[in-house]
């Protein structure tokens, strides 16, 4: 996950002047500066919160997950993964669809899943119960209940691409 370059510098700068309100209000406390304007000393409680709010939002611009930030993730080395891919699914089960929708993203990796049901199968059925989705590359069991989008990517940069025929 890439940062919005654009937006960086935004970020430093509200990090930036939040932790100088916080400063300059601890520094405030412990030597009472003279020259500081009188709102200041009326609304000190404000000044905390905006000096919070602005270090958060300039955080939430440099290190947040999802806001501001643009998704451009792929590995280091091209090329698909695995021979074969199951998912073993249940009808009306939502992180079943969270899982095919994220193994849909990465489609360029990883090779197109064979969905089967559990409840079309009492074997199955009796052996995943309630853990589906249960999503299997090659044979080998990868994720069982959610499939979670960073350990999936290491999963993929983790492992060498096929050889091309």
């Amino acid at each position: 996950m890439e940062r919005n370059s654009r937006l960086v510098p935004l970020g430093r700068l509200l990090v930036g002047a939040g932790l100088s309100l916080i400063l300059l209000r601890g520094i405030e406390l412990f030597a009472r500066m003279p020259g500081l304007p009188a709102f200041w000393y009326s609304n000190q409680a404000i000044w905390i919160l905006v000096a919070i709010g602005l270090a958060a939002l300039g955080w939430n611009i440099l290190w947040g997950r999802r806001m501001f930030v643009e998704e451009t993730w792929q590995p280091a080395i091209p090329g698909r993964r695995f021979q074969s891919a199951t998912i073993y699914t249940s009808p009306g089960c939502h992180l079943c669809e969270d899982a095919a929708a994220l193994i849909a993203e990465h489609h360029r990796w990883l090779p197109i899943p064979d969905y089967v049901d559990i409840k079309s199968d009492p074997t199955l059925s009796e052996k995943y119960g309630t853990c589906v989705p249960v999503v299997i590359f090659d044979g080998k069991v990868r994720f069982r209940g959610r499939v979670d989008p960073v350990l999936l990517r290491r999963l993929i940069e983790g492992t060498p691409p096929l050889p091309v025929h």
